[in-house]
């Protein structure tokens, strides 16, 4: 039987063993910093604020039940109220083609973060269609169209706006 010969570490492999843990410590350690703050504020809520605006917090009434074995969703009174009414909405557009005059889009309460990610949960967005194109901002905009809640939708969405249009 043969004896497993152990190489000897060179001084320059030290060397490199040493600066590789002395990265990692210190990825360690700011990683630990940066994860312990605070998050910032998102952004000013009150830019979403304006008279004739359905309050988002109004869409997040929703609640989950079971009827007869299954489960349904099951809207608050005041979200009920707004079905087939015309509404005036604030938020910011999430773009669903490509091009800066947007007919179809998502409209939330949060900006969006990147280009394939949804920015809030169902209830906080609402699909819309407008029949006037709506130039693309990085800022919030108001539109007003039909509210409809979406009992079914394939796309997990619960909201639509439909024949919306700019609104100031």
């Amino acid at each position: 039987m043969k004896k497993a010969r152990l190489k000897k570490i060179t001084l320059r492999e030290w060397f490199y063993l040493g600066c590789l843990l002395s990265g990692a410590a210190v990825t360690t350690i700011f990683v630990s910093v940066i994860a312990s703050r605070p998050p910032g504020p998102d952004h000013p809520a009150k830019l979403l604020e304006a008279p004739g605006v359905v309050p988002w917090y109004t869409l997040t009434k929703v609640s989950l039940v079971e009827r007869g074995g299954k489960y349904a969703l099951q809207f608050s009174e005041g979200i009920s109220e707004l079905e087939g009414k015309s509404v005036k909405l604030r938020g910011y557009i999430t773009p669903l083609q490509f091009g800066s005059q947007q007919k179809h889009f998502i409209l939330s309460p949060k900006p969006p973060s990147c280009a394939f990610c949804v920015p809030a949960g169902p209830d906080a967005m609402v699909e819309v269609f407008c029949t006037t194109p709506v130039k693309y901002s990085l800022e919030p905009i108001t539109v007003s169209g039909t509210f409809a809640i979406l009992h079914n939708d394939p796309g997990g969405l619960l909201y639509r706006i439909a024949d919306a249009a700019p609104a100031s």
